[in-house]
């Protein structure tokens, strides 16, 4: 099969991945850094908490390449990639697939642990009134554990972009415009409309979560 440019990344993918940089990248300006109201910190761990459970039911139903079958392999394709003789991925390859999912457990941990978070004076998350002290402590405690830990993921995670980049991947302008020149078939890409139903639900959730605990 010649190679060709085909469409890899669907519209959702790439429309989670663009906004959830924004809002991690406004919640260590608000949480570490104090350039915006600490209330919109909250407001945008909403916001990621809903986009992350879009991401994981679309990881079920979303298009071929959004599956996370689709790039999560066993120990024997990372071997064979480590050893160079594994064929080009359409979008992550098997050690980036393992990492994406590391980053999101770490990003939904650290998200959970925000809503029974409290900096004692200001900004309490929405479990805190129904915690006890230890327990906003102790979470307290790891959302910022965590915050530190995805720090250090996401420069290792850009490293390996910036890696890949060099090698002659393009995987920036991929995310981007969705396409990569591949000598394989384009994977089946699913309605947006599909994508906006998961989407609304998913705030839906978050939404009645934040609901029930302010009760």
């Amino acid at each position: 099969m010649n190679a060709r440019a085909v469409i890899v990344w669907d519209l959702p993918t790439r429309a989670f991945h663009g906004l959830l940089l924004v809002l991690v990248g406004a919640q260590y300006a608000s949480g570490e850094f104090g350039w915006f109201d600490l209330q919109w910190h909250l407001y945008a761990g909403y916001a990621t908490l809903a986009l992350l459970l879009f991401r994981i039911v679309w990881g079920f139903i979303g298009s071929d390449s959004a599956r996370f079958s689709a790039f999560l392999r066993g120990p024997a394709t990372i071997f064979a990639y480590l050893r160079g003789t594994h064929a080009q991925a359409a979008t992550h390859n098997p050690l980036g697939g393992w990492s994406v999912l590391l980053m999101m457990t770490v990003l939904l941990a650290m998200s959970l642990a925000g809503l029974a978070s409290s900096d004692d004076i200001d900004v309490f998350g929405p479990l805190v009134a129904t915690l006890d002290e230890a327990s906003v402590r102790f979470a307290t405690r790891w959302h910022h554990r965590l915050a530190d830990a995805l720090l250090w993921l996401i420069a290792l995670h850009v490293a390996a972009v910036l890696w890949q980049e060099w090698r002659g991947s393009r995987l920036v302008g991929a995310m981007l415009h969705g396409r990569r020149t591949l000598d394989a078939a384009a994977p089946r890409i699913v309605s947006n409309t599909r994508a906006v139903v998961v989407l609304l639900l998913s705030a839906a959730a978050i939404y009645a979560l934040l609901y029930w605990a302010s009760r």
